[in-house]
């Protein structure tokens, strides 16, 4: 087991790319909710994920720096794609055929609840004070209360919808905690290339197996908001995750869901004409209290 760490302070460097990534994240829930009316979500996943993964190959390429890795590092790149991109991003299309995508954005919100329950665990920060327990607590209130005792008793339609967003949250805390520890050992950019492509390596197979994309008929809408996906919310989204990753810790990182269900609302609303409910207002707020109580607090510096 790791020895529990302090991540280090952050400071203007990491707001800026914690500021930049969710801009584009937050965008990211209205252009799935545009892409999945017409492009099923496995197919629509596997299309942004090889677009990033040629984004990243041409820009690693420019760079010139080397890349190459043996089987056990394929693997551990597999397991980022998979766990980071693949799932989540099949999730959350499938959530967004049935809930709005503000909503689909305060779901994501509670990564940072998953992020300290999997970063004690592992021992990647320090461990569960009084503190980040309420934290829990209140971002996990906040869950109940935006998916309703109905939505929590029925694992179907809008249900199963609640449950894939909330999966797709965890997924994404996972990948964050592990992708930690890869990180100290593997260049950034060659992690964020090698786990895009081993991704999209199982995820094209298996869209062409499932959807048969050729007998789809998407829309220009559509194919354009699948293409932004796959430049900017995946390819050029994961070197600045992995950055931030690398320079302030997880649950540092993690935070950035106090902004992405702000923008991600906002944009639903005044982009797509989505609307919040006094009751989805209440957990938005009770999610975002328990991220607060949640982060890590500075830890006294010996003399």
């Amino acid at each position: 087991m790791t020895n529990p760490v302090s991540s280090p302070p952050p400071g203007a460097r990491n707001y800026a790319l914690l500021i930049t990534l969710s801009l584009i994240w937050g965008s990211s829930f209205a252009l799935i909710k545009i892409a999945v009316a017409t492009i099923p979500p496995v197919t629509l996943a596997a299309s942004r994920i090889a677009v990033a993964a040629a984004v990243l190959v041409v820009l690693q390429s420019i760079i010139r720096q080397p890349f190459s890795a043996d089987l056990r590092r394929w693997g551990q790149f597999l397991m980022v794609g998979i766990l980071g991109n693949g799932l989540p991003f099949v999730l959350i299309g499938y959530g967004e055929i049935r809930i709005d995508s503000g909503i689909a954005a305060i779901l994501i919100g509670v990564m940072p609840v998953f992020t300290v329950i999997f970063a004690t665990l592992s021992g990647v920060e320090r461990g569960l004070t009084g503190r980040r327990a309420l934290g829990l607590g209140c971002g996990f209130a906040g869950l109940v209360v935006l998916m309703g005792p109905a939505s929590l008793m029925r694992l179907e339609g809008d249900g199963l919808a609640y449950l894939a967003l909330i999966a797709a949250a965890a997924c994404y805390a996972a990948t964050g905690v592990y992708a930690r520890h890869l990180c100290r050992t593997i260049p950034m950019m060659s992690l964020a290339t090698g786990s895009m492509i081993s991704s999209a390596l199982l995820m094209a197979p298996l869209a062409v197996w499932l959807d048969q994309p050729w007998s789809l008929d998407p829309t220009m809408a559509a194919m354009a908001a699948t293409f932004s996906l796959g430049v900017l919310s995946t390819g050029l989204a994961a070197l600045i995750y992995f950055r931030l990753l690398i320079s302030a810790g997880p649950i540092f990182a993690s935070t950035i869901n106090y902004l992405i269900p702000v923008i991600g609302v906002l944009l639903g609303v005044v982009w797509l004409g989505e609307r919040l409910a006094l009751g989805e207002l209440a957990a938005f707020a009770m999610i975002v209290t328990g991220i607060a109580l949640a982060r890590p607090q500075p830890v006294p510096q010996s003399s």
